[in-house]
């Protein structure tokens, strides 16, 4: 299939190089070069959409949208989610009179908004709580509409809590790693909710069963698994235990017990599909990689 992949970070990477493995013929636009990626790379700017027409002109089967601000510290509450929400409703408005046959835009568990159990697509109503997740919301009911009467078939995989290698280390994973290796004080913010924690290879693999297989609109990448920060933390100890010290931290704060895990009856995983990691090898693939 000719794929065009919009945005090469941290999960789109991973997306890249799973379709690149299963023989896809890809066209990666984004801001800036990757290295490790064997497809052409186009460099522009997904608000700079005279540049993007030029690219779809590619003629794209599908397109795999994967671009938004996820800078940490800002992104929950930055403007600049309106455009990029813009834009991505500006992106459907032309493929409209195009060949493309589907669209997949990445969602976020944070739609959801506070929630005390775990999230279905289709079911669990959206309450997004911050800038961020409304405008995920608004490009997902934009689409939808303006998708309605098109044979183009619409995906909006919603992505729970990724991890792997070379994630931004203001993250809380790599964050842990880096101070359980360097034996400095940790302090949680949170110890009381549960997270759906999944790898950026199993994410890959879920995108890819989605392109394969007849799902719902909207789907929900998740394990369905869920794990609190301080067994996440624990977890990252036994993986680690040459490099850090075996003393109480804190004090740690309660938090707010909220629950972002994919619920069990999540259409993506009643089809079928089976993520590879726990959360212990997910861990030790990062820690080791």
């Amino acid at each position: 299939m000719k794929i065009l992949v919009i945005g090469n970070g941290f999960i789109g990477k991973s997306i890249i190089l799973k379709l690149e493995s299963e023989g896809h013929e890809l066209l990666v636009f984004s801001r800036s070069p990757k290295e490790g990626i064997s497809s052409r790379q186009v460099l522009g700017d997904i608000f700079d959409f005279s540049t993007l027409i030029e690219v779809l002109k590619w003629s794209p089967q599908i397109i795999i949208h994967t671009a938004w601000i996820t800078t940490p510290g800002i992104y929950r509450n930055d403007p600049s989610n309106h455009k990029f929400s813009q834009s991505t409703i500006n992106l459907t408005e032309y493929i409209l009179h195009s060949e493309v046959e589907h669209l997949l835009v990445l969602g976020t568990c944070a739609e959801y908004g506070h929630q005390t159990a775990p999230s279905s697509a289709g079911t669990t109503s959206l309450t997004p709580n911050t800038l961020y997740a409304a405008q995920k919301v608004a490009s997902l009911n934009s689409i939808r509409e303006l998708l309605e009467d098109s044979e183009i078939k619409f995906s909006w995989a919603r992505i729970f809590y990724p991890y792997g290698p070379h994630q931004d280390e203001k993250r809380l994973i790599p964050h842990l790693i880096q101070a359980l290796k360097s034996r400095s004080p940790i302090k949680l913010a949170d110890t009381s909710s549960t997270y759906d924690w999944i790898t950026t290879r199993d994410v890959a693999s879920a995108i890819s069963w989605i392109i394969s297989n007849e799902l719902s609109t909207e789907v929900d990448v998740g394990t369905s698994f869920g794990y609190t920060n301080l067994e996440l933390l624990e977890t990252l100890r036994e993986l680690l235990p040459g490099r850090a010290i075996q003393r109480e931290d804190g004090p740690h704060e309660i938090g707010a017990g909220e629950v972002f895990v994919t619920g069990k009856d999540s259409p993506l995983l009643k089809s079928g599909w089976i993520p590879q990691d726990s959360l212990h090898s997910g861990l030790e693939w990062v820690v080791n990689s």
